[in-house]
């Protein structure tokens, strides 16, 4: 049964839908910049196990997200995508409750990676099915890339959010890592709550008959995970979010012993995100010229040279740190919008062309390789650590060392991969006709 095209949302759906996206990714970068030393510094944990718990946590929780995929596809609900928000919201409540509010002072790496796999759980399942909900809204590949595009902004507010908050509370606790690590927390807990109450309750998601497949569900899925485009853009998922992962756990060292100023760790990411809408908007006018594809490698190509600057900028202090990070804020909201963008528009494409929706397994398969980057970034750690980093002990000019060349060499390294892969996508239709269901 083919289905009538849904219509260009308006203004408050469009807000509506992507304030969902506020409290998501605001949860990995809090993990990303406060587990790491709020678990190693204020209780106490080994630096190799947290970096240890985080990667066992990824790569663990990367398995639960084809499950997911497959079951958003093959749901049954009258609805497709609305229930899972409320299935997942009690699990999301009590897993970020566990990680940045943990009962007892005296916990385990078992503990770390019990608590963040329930965390990560609920947050995949959230994120693959809003992505592939912005994918059922349109099959007009530049209204989704403005839906992408509006998305990445609220994924940037709410990050700043959840730093503006910690940098409060790092200005009123005089930098202490733990009253951060709860400030987030609180942040966290408080807008996925009303997220999904705002999500749930003004974004359409009519349930449509599905359409007859053209061709059998396994063939098609073999025909799109084997797609060299699609292969490509996993690729350049994995490798950017390797970047991004590597420079926040590593981010607070870097801002306590290269540039000697641990108080502007939290400013410094707000200053990030504050520049980042205004990034956002050269990007999105940028793709509407370049095209995604061409737009994606130019930013991982700025990223690049910026991240390769830190070894100069280290000797600057306070103002070189904040300095690299609007910088970073410029290229930070690119990535994730436009591999998005071209992740959405594959899969109408392939809806199209097979009749088999698997806009849940495409998503899914982009957050198994954004987890495995996680995985990747936090594994920089480990070398760190090898090198002779610790922060547990007296860090000297050997250390310092050590710690420049991992945070500048893993993510410059990082962001060339992502262009290289880029490079591999082929042309993404610029319109395509889909079956919605």
């Amino acid at each position: 049964m083919q289905a009538k095209e849904p219509g260009r949302l308006t203004t408050g759906q469009l807000l509506a839908f992507c304030i969902y996206a506020m409290p998501l990714v605001a949860t990995t970068a809090a993990i990303g910049n406060f587990v790491t030393p709020y678990y190693s510094e204020a209780l106490g944990l080994p630096l190799a196990s947290v970096a240890a718990a985080l990667l066992v946590i990824r790569v663990f929780d990367a398995m639960f997200d084809p499950l997911i995929g497959l079951a958003i596809d093959r749901s049954r609900f009258r609805q497709k995508h609305r229930p899972w928000l409320l299935l997942a919201l009690p699990v999301y409540l009590i897993g970020a409750g566990l990680v940045f509010f943990p009962p007892f002072a005296n916990v385990s790496q078992i503990y770390l990676i019990a608590a963040g796999a329930v965390v990560y759980a609920a947050y995949t399942t959230c994120m693959v099915v809003h992505q592939a909900w912005a994918a059922s809204l349109t099959s007009d590949p530049r209204q989704l890339s403005r839906i992408f595009g509006y998305r990445e902004l609220a994924v940037i507010g709410g990050i700043m959010g959840v730093f503006g908050l910690a940098a409060i509370a790092s200005h009123q606790f005089a930098g202490d890592i733990t009253a951060q690590a709860h400030a987030a927390g609180a942040f966290i807990l408080t807008v996925v709550t009303l997220a999904t109450v705002v999500t749930w309750s003004f974004t359409p998601d009519p349930r449509v008959e599905r359409a007859k497949a053209h061709s059998p569900q396994s063939s098609a899925l073999r025909e799109l995970l084997l797609s060299r485009d699609f292969g490509g853009l996993l690729f350049a998922v994995l490798f950017f979010n390797a970047a991004w992962t590597a420079m926040s756990a590593m981010g607070f060292f870097v801002a306590r012993y290269l540039y000697r100023a641990p108080a502007l760790f939290a400013v410094g990411l707000t200053v990030t995100f504050l520049v980042a809408p205004i990034g956002m908007a050269l990007w999105m006018r940028l793709a509407a010229r370049w095209g995604d594809r061409r737009t994606l490698i130019a930013s991982c190509l700025y990223l690049a040279v910026v991240v390769a600057l830190l070894p100069l900028a280290v000797r600057h202090g306070g103002t070189g740190l904040l300095a690299i990070q609007a910088l970073l804020g410029i290229g930070f909201g690119a990535g994730p919008y436009l591999t998005r963008a071209l992740i959405g528009n594959i899969a109408n494409a392939h809806v199209a062309r097979t009749g088999s929706d698997l806009r849940g397994t495409a998503f899914a398969a982009a957050t198994f390789f954004d987890k495995l980057g996680s995985g990747l970034g936090a594994a920089a750690l480990i070398p760190l650590a090898w090198f002779g980093f610790d922060p547990n002990r007296v860090v000297d000019g050997r250390a310092d060392a050590a710690l420049l060349g991992v945070a500048t060499v893993a993510p410059v390294l990082s962001f060339l991969l992502t262009a290289l892969f880029a490079r591999t996508i082929g042309g993404v239709p610029r319109q395509a006709t889909t079956s919605q269901s």
